[in-house]
């Protein structure tokens, strides 16, 4: 079977803004530098070093800044193409290639990193999808030239306000309520068409509102979409349609994200105001929902990977971002990529002028479908037109012979069509057709996991004032080819520590207990000893003392008795190979195990001359690993998804019913991605300002002396008379109940009269403009308020 065979420097797609495609190795001289081609390197070189020997420069050449190969391919990429020009020819090629780094470490070894070519485009298409979520926040914008208003307020101007200013009579009418609408003009495309344009307020066409509250309390409280719409029929007496349910769903993240976003932006100005460096310490985590097949005749479930990123300290969470694109259809994404205006294939192959291969099927990083999981997209194609043609047969006439034929020929139609997204799919970029019961819904396209989860950490640190960033994740083999890149400045300043952690989740609570009690007895033993013997003192704090107790347990992790902790994807010349076994138990997480990617440079150069299976380990190496291992946790994580998967009964997993039943589906949960992505927002936003909830810091030391329980007094009611027995007073320790953002320092909070902090107001919040807070239109707006106010006081 015929092959193609290339250079690099004909594949490599570029590097694009976060340097992938570059070695991810934050020791080797190759880290953030994209491919060079030789003679270039060698000209630099001569160029800029005349000096060097000829050996000097031969070795500048060949592993110098820019150095590297092409490498194998897995099995598992293998395509083969027998479609068009290859029909009768068929042709083998790998869909994804490998390049290999030819640098060298800091030591001088070479480094032979090795990573799989992305395309920077689809990530930057994928930070465009995410940074205002799927849209919603893309706001107003500019007819002539397309800026948003909310992106570039300063450039835009108000130009009147849409309200009556005389009465009937022609006097002047009194405002008493702020304006629909205010007109805006963009200041640089003035004088051009479209650059003057109106701006309503989100709830402005909205004609009754009452039942908004309680829309949203459904919503939050487990409520199917079937039972909100039997909720409001029954207080309002009148059928509720399920678009309008919808449209109030929709409407709720738009102004929760943006009240959101406005919070989040004082916050960071406020931080940065003070000059305060501030350490982030987040914990990230994966959770997968699966979503109920939208009809009987076409049993297949949506699997979704949600991204989820917390603050530890505070419990507050950052971003929920879903590997699905609501916004694209399928099959027009298909129609509008490979077929051109006559329904030809177009769009499928890469020219390589003055090669001896002059054109190739389009690899995944050149394809424009390559963002999306293909096959699943491919399939979802033939999905809805599969799906047409159940409907079709069942409600199309077939009495008279021309009903037949009419029947006929639609059936003809669209088995053409199936047949033309195989010959592409299958044919041409030899994807085996997927006919599993996990298959992308025709409402939107599932996106490649990897760069879902490199969005979500760019616009993650797009979020956060500058500081240092302590990052505590799973073992994802997703992450070593996207962290070293999208945190490299803060890799070079020693500002970004990346932890690895896995702990035993299967433990049953009683289990759970009995350790955790276990560690405290143990860390409470540590303290009073080092009390008695003179290594603490009373005002010692608690920190440092927890920090020594896990220095003085630390033990080296393997799996088994020889083999590393670590998955493949962590065993490479990158990461250190050692990870530890912590003696710590807190916050449930039982048996934590601790691995080190990417820590500051001194320690990092440390770690990689340890062996992964090294018994005995210095004092010295296990006093600065301590505070790394006492910082890693997913405990804040950990709670947002469990108060998720109990209180939205929407985001209940429609889970297997077996191999030989298949997909089950759960009555009640949603089968909409976009308005399951649409809830899951609103719950992440309400969790975070609205709801005052105890948490449980996983740096906060919980112990008799450090914070003792309050005797609660008890007496037990003797039945039949007024009397009551005496018990004796029982030890309880009631956690202070804040909203994370309380705990996390924004002024989202309202202050009571006696001094006592409560959430924000929820009515008042969702009738603020909070999508232009921050502009001259939001001030608009709430000046229209205040005088509003003023008069009803007066």
């Amino acid at each position: 079977m015929a092959t193609f065979n290339f250079k690099l420097s004909q594949l490599y797609p570029g590097s694009g803004e976060h340097k992938l495609n570059t070695c991810g190795n934050p020791d080797c001289s190759n880290f953030g530098h994209p491919m060079t081609e030789r003679a270039a390197r060698r000209e630099l070189w001569r160029s800029k070093r005349p000096d060097l020997t000829p050996e000097q420069l031969k070795l500048y050449e060949t592993n110098g800044p820019g150095a590297y190969k092409l490498a194998g391919s897995k099995a598992k990429h293998l395509r083969v193409s027998s479609a068009f020009q290859f029909d009768g020819n068929p042709h083998e090629w790998s869909d994804q290639r490998t390049i290999r780094c030819l640098g060298q470490t800091r030591d001088g070894s070479p480094c032979k990193s090795g990573f799989s070519i992305l395309s920077p485009a689809h990530l930057a298409e994928e930070v465009d999808r995410l940074r205002n979520y799927n849209g919603v926040l893309d706001g107003p914008s500019c007819g002539a030239c397309g800026v948003r208003l909310l992106d570039k307020p300063d450039e835009f101007a108000l130009n009147g306000a849409h309200e009556r200013t005389k009465d009937r009579d022609g006097k002047p009418a009194k405002r008493n309520a702020a304006p629909k609408s205010i007109r805006v003009v963009h200041k640089p495309c003035k004088g051009k068409k479209g650059a003057r344009f109106s701006v309503s307020l989100p709830h402005a066409g909205q004609k009754n509102t009452a039942d908004n509250l309680r829309i949203l309390g459904a919503v939050l409280n487990s409520a199917g979409i079937i039972d909100i719409q039997r909720t409001l029929s029954i207080a309002t007496g009148k059928s509720i349609g399920m678009s309008r349910i919808y449209d109030r769903i929709a409407w709720f993240e738009e102004v929760y994200l943006a009240y959101e976003r406005e919070m989040l932006r004082r916050w960071k100005a406020k931080i940065e105001k003070s000059g305060e460096l501030i350490e982030h310490r987040l914990s990230h985590d994966d959770m997968v929902l699966t979503v109920n097949w939208e009809t009987a005749a076409d049993r297949r479930n949506t699997q979704l990977n949600c991204a989820v990123t917390a603050d530890a300290r505070s419990g507050y969470v950052y971003r929920l971002d879903v590997d699905f694109d609501p916004r694209a259809a399928p099959l027009d994404v298909f129609n509008s990529t490979y077929l051109d205006e006559e329904g030809q294939p177009q769009n499928l192959s890469q020219e390589y002028p003055g090669s001896k291969v002059a054109s190739a099927p389009k690899f995944s990083w050149q394809r424009p479908t390559g963002r999306f999981h293909e096959s699943q997209f491919f399939g979802a194609c033939v999905n809805e037109i599969r799906a047409f043609q159940i409907c079709a047969k069942r409600r199309m006439p077939k009495r008279t012979k021309d009903q037949q034929d009419e029947r006929k020929e639609i059936m003809d139609r669209t088995d053409g069509m199936i047949a033309k997204i195989r010959e592409i799919s299958e044919g041409w970029f030899g994807f085996p057709f997927d006919d599993t019961d996990e298959r992308g819904s025709f409402k939107g396209v599932t996106t490649r996991d990897t760069y879902t989860k490199g969005a979500h950490f760019i616009l993650l640190k797009e979020m956060l004032p500058y500081g240092s960033i302590v990052l505590t994740t799973e073992q994802e083999a997703t992450l070593p080819p996207l962290l070293p890149h999208i945190f490299d400045q803060e890799i070079r300043e020693n500002r970004f520590t990346w932890l690895a952690m896995s702990f035993n989740k299967k433990a049953t609570k009683p289990e759970r207990q009995r350790l955790v009690n276990g560690y405290r007895r143990a860390r409470k033993k540590f303290r009073d000893k080092g009390l008695y013997n003179g290594r603490f003192d009373p005002d010692t704090d608690e920190q440092a003392i927890t920090e020594a107790f896990i220095a003085s347990g630390l033990s080296t992790a393997l799996r088994g008795t020889s083999s590393p902790f670590q998955i493949s994807n962590y065993k490479i010349r990158s990461f250190p190979g050692l990870w530890v076994k912590s003696p710590t138990e807190a916050s449930g997480e039982i048996g934590k195990v601790v691995g080190f990617p990417i820590v500051p440079r001194p320690l990092r150069q440390t770690l990689k001359q340890v062996p992964f299976d090294q018994e005995q380990l210095d004092a010295d190496l296990r006093r600065e690993l301590a505070p790394l291992v006492y910082k890693a946790t997913f405990q804040p994580v950990s709670s947002f998804m469990n108060s998720l998967r109990t209180r939205l009964s929407v985001a209940d997993r429609a889970g297997s019913g077996g191999a030989r039943v298949g997909g089950t589906y759960i009555q009640g949960a949603i089968f909409n991605p976009k308005i399951l992505v649409s809830i899951l927002n609103i719950y992440r936003v309400h969790y975070n300002f609205f709801e005052e909830r105890s948490y449980a810091c996983p740096y906060a030391e919980i112990d008799d002396l450090i914070d003792p329980p309050v005797m609660i007094q008890r007496a037990m009611p003797i039945p039949g008379t007024d009397e009551f027995v005496d018990l004796p007073p029982k030890p309880r320790r009631v956690p202070a109940k804040k909203t994370p953002a309380m705990r996390h320092g924004m002024d989202a909070f309202t202050k009571k009269k006696d001094g006592s902090e409560v959430p924000p107001d929820l009515y008042r919040v969702l009738y603020r403009p909070w999508l232009y807070m921050g502009t001259k239109l939001g001030a608009r707006f709430e000046r229209s308020r205040g005088k509003r106010r003023q008069s009803q006081a007066d």
